[in-house]
């Protein structure tokens, strides 16, 4: 397991597996749309080898994917959800891996999302239909399932830069969170350890807060208040069905605990939120708030 392709490599958990591969000596291919963009200059300039491509003109990367032994697939973000969003998504992770057995790739770990297995339910087409399409192939394989990010926290919606914080989750339901930096240790410790991962599924995520304890402690590191927004159900409805549905199943399910140990035998330290925080969450949050006024 030398020579990994490494998709979405210029977003948030895409370049954070990217540099830690390279800190562990793999040689890293790096696909991006946009090999001009500041984010994959600094990849190219960590010693990863750029590919401009994009997952949605898969057979442009078959000469690729019979050079790579591992894939680890991040597919791109979508912030508004639909049922067409998420069977494109479903049609993009599966093309991928249909070439990836094609070719004789090694191993594949697919990133996925906390939960996925839940939300089928309601998401007929989507990330666990990826997952199920993987461990049912006959390539060698895991699935990843990261909890919330807490770089989300920078993102527009959530209107920190505005002083507020909007929040769409149930206000007293505790959900585990990570930063994307331990998405991309574990995700490296997987594929130094492929034999050991193939085959499973691993729900990855930290500490538990409720939307009312991540704003305590925003307010008490920023030392001043914040305005917590609520959005209502109905309103999240209107924006988003699949994502209404989503908050309806946290609220009235939650998700299913993490195994902890399972973890930690790997990994025995995973970032705190506080922690985050302090080395580089409340910084970003306070530029968010320069900039909007």
């Amino acid at each position: 397991m030398e020579r990994i392709l490494v998709t979405g490599a210029t977003g948030k958990q895409g370049s954070a597996a990217v540099y830690e591969l390279l800190k562990n000596n793999f040689e890293v291919f790096a696909l991006t749309r946009n090999p001009q963009s500041s984010e994959a200059h600094n990849l190219e300039k960590a010693g990863a080898i750029l590919v401009k491509g994009d997952l949605e003109n898969i057979e442009a990367l078959s000469d690729l994917f019979k050079k790579i032994d591992g894939l680890y697939l991040v597919l791109p973000p979508v912030w508004v959800s639909s049922k067409e969003t998420d069977e494109k998504e479903a049609e993009l992770g599966i093309q991928a891996i249909k070439l990836a057995e094609q070719q004789g790739v090694k191993f594949v770990l697919y990133s996925s999302v906390l939960g996925s297995d839940k939300q089928a339910l309601f998401r007929p087409k989507f990330k666990f239909t990826i997952e199920k399409y993987l461990l049912e192939s006959n390539l060698q394989g895991a699935v990843l399932r990261p909890a919330t990010f807490m770089e989300n926290l920078f993102l527009p919606s959530f209107g920190l830069g505005e002083g507020k914080f909007i929040n769409p989750l149930p206000g007293d339901r505790a959900i585990p969170w990570i930063t994307t930096n331990d998405i991309g240790t574990f995700a490296r410790i997987i594929f130094q350890n492929y034999k050991a991962f193939n085959g499973k599924t691993v729900d990855f995520g930290g500490e538990l807060y409720t939307p009312k304890q991540v704003l305590k402690l925003l307010e008490e590191k920023l030392k001043q208040p914040i305005d917590f927004v609520q959005v209502p159900l109905e309103a999240l409805y209107q924006q988003s069905e699949t994502f209404a549905k989503l908050v309806e199943m946290i609220d009235k399910e939650g998700y299913d605990p993490i195994d902890y140990e399972f973890i930690a035998a790997w990994m025995p330290k995973l970032t705190g939120f506080e922690q985050w925080m302090d080395e580089t969450g409340i910084e970003k949050i306070k530029e968010l708030r320069s900039v909007d006024h």
